[in-house]
């Protein structure tokens, strides 16, 4: 028989793709609040060429991908912070009176994470400018939080059976799943074990809010929401040593940071299809003369963000169509057993109908322990 999953009726599909639309339909202004699970925090000190600590230095944080700035200056000693900025690329700027000013470009901020930049202003003119090319930071020694990130290059790029983010990331060190099955129904999520810690300690934040699925008084990643890659920002695993601020367990905590719309229009379309047609029949059932099984994964979807008025409003929006089937093959044992002894059941005493498809030969009745002696092995009466 087959197991068919798919998406509900046309006109229901419509409708969950315009509430989907609103969920996702992301509008953010100049400067954005986020929850701590979806932002990161700057902070830096700011020096003369001697060491000195430099107050008052005029700091601008651009948003690189939006336009959306955001200003701080440093106090008295020469420190100062930039906390719940949404995750992304940045150029900063720093500009003091007798001071070149300085500009750090690709400064990437990434979520949960706290970074720490030092700087140092050279005497000079005003109007001479020093740029600095960052980049991601290799250390992040203000946390001793441990985490694998994966970006959203990595999750489109890297290829998955089931296009889950938790396949890629059971491959981290001290993190152990189940065999997904290629064509899982549903979101094809696994229940990963983080640190040898139960399944049900893993925790799932998607921007910022706890999203884990609580089922029984505990939570899990099976039947939980699974984004399309094609939607996601960054997901980030940390392990072990994280604050409070995400830790609902003692297990791993699962970070999703969905993607935003920017300046620019972009999108994506994609379709992906898995079927047997493709795959070479299995070894034993070749021998038993059985068919290649059903397994087919239809999925398509696609995304598209840009602004409603640039530098100000943004929009993002995406939508995922699942369809998949798989067929149930029968093995040469309970092809031989359990059609004979269900094909028997009829009338009110099943139970009796079982005792005489499995024992036919001495017709002993239901709750009667009898046993022929040609039922007895040999070898057991010695």
């Amino acid at each position: 028989m087959d197991n068919r999953y798919s998406q509900p009726h046309p006109r229901f599909s419509l409708i969950l793709f315009a509430l989907g639309a609103l969920v996702l339909f992301q509008l953010s202004g100049a400067a954005v609040l986020g929850q701590s699970g979806s932002t990161g925090t700057l902070t830096g000190v700011v020096q003369d060429p001697n060491g000195a600590s430099l107050p008052g230095v005029a700091i601008v944080l651009k948003n690189v991908g939006t336009g959306a700035t955001r200003t701080v200056s440093t106090n008295e000693e020469g420190r100062w912070t930039m906390p719940a900025l949404p995750v992304g690329t940045y150029e900063i700027t720093y500009e003091l009176a007798g001071f070149k000013k300085r500009v750090r470009e690709q400064v990437e901020v990434e979520a949960s994470v706290p970074r720490t930049l030092e700087d140092k202003l050279e005497v000079g003119e005003v109007g001479a400018t020093i740029n600095i090319v960052e980049g991601a930071a290799l250390v992040t020694p203000e946390t001793a939080t441990t985490f694998r990130q994966l970006s959203a290059e990595d999750l489109v790029s890297v290829p998955t059976s089931t296009r889950s983010f938790t396949q890629l990331l059971s491959t981290e060190a001290g993190v152990n799943t189940e065999l997904s099955p290629v064509l899982t129904n549903g979101n094809g999520n696994q229940s990963p074990s983080v640190n040898g810690t139960r399944t049900t300690s893993t925790s799932l934040f998607f921007n910022g809010v706890d999203a884990t699925n609580i089922t029984s008084n505990e939570g899990s990643l099976n039947d939980n929401i699974a984004p399309a890659p094609e939607t996601l920002q960054e997901v980030k695993l940390q392990t072990s040593l994280y604050d409070a601020s995400t830790g609902r367990s003692g297990g791993g905590n699962f970070q999703l940071v969905t993607k935003t719309g920017s300046n620019k229009f972009n999108g994506t379309a994609y379709y992906y299809i898995q079927n047997e047609k493709f795959n070479a029949n299995d070894f034993f059932f070749n021998k038993e003369g059985i068919d290649r099984p059903k397994a087919r994964r239809n999925e398509g979807g696609f995304t598209i963000g840009g602004p409603i008025v640039k530098e100000r409003f943004f929009f993002f929006g995406g939508y995922q169509y699942t369809k998949a089937i798989t067929g149930f093959v029968p093995t040469a044992r309970s092809t031989s057993v359990l059609p004979l002894a269900l094909g028997r059941i009829s009338g009110a005493r099943t139970a009796q109908n079982l005792a005489d498809a499995f024992n036919a030969e001495n017709g002993c009745t239901v709750g009667v322990n009898c046993l022929s002696a040609a039922d007895i092995s040999p070898v057991g009466l010695r």
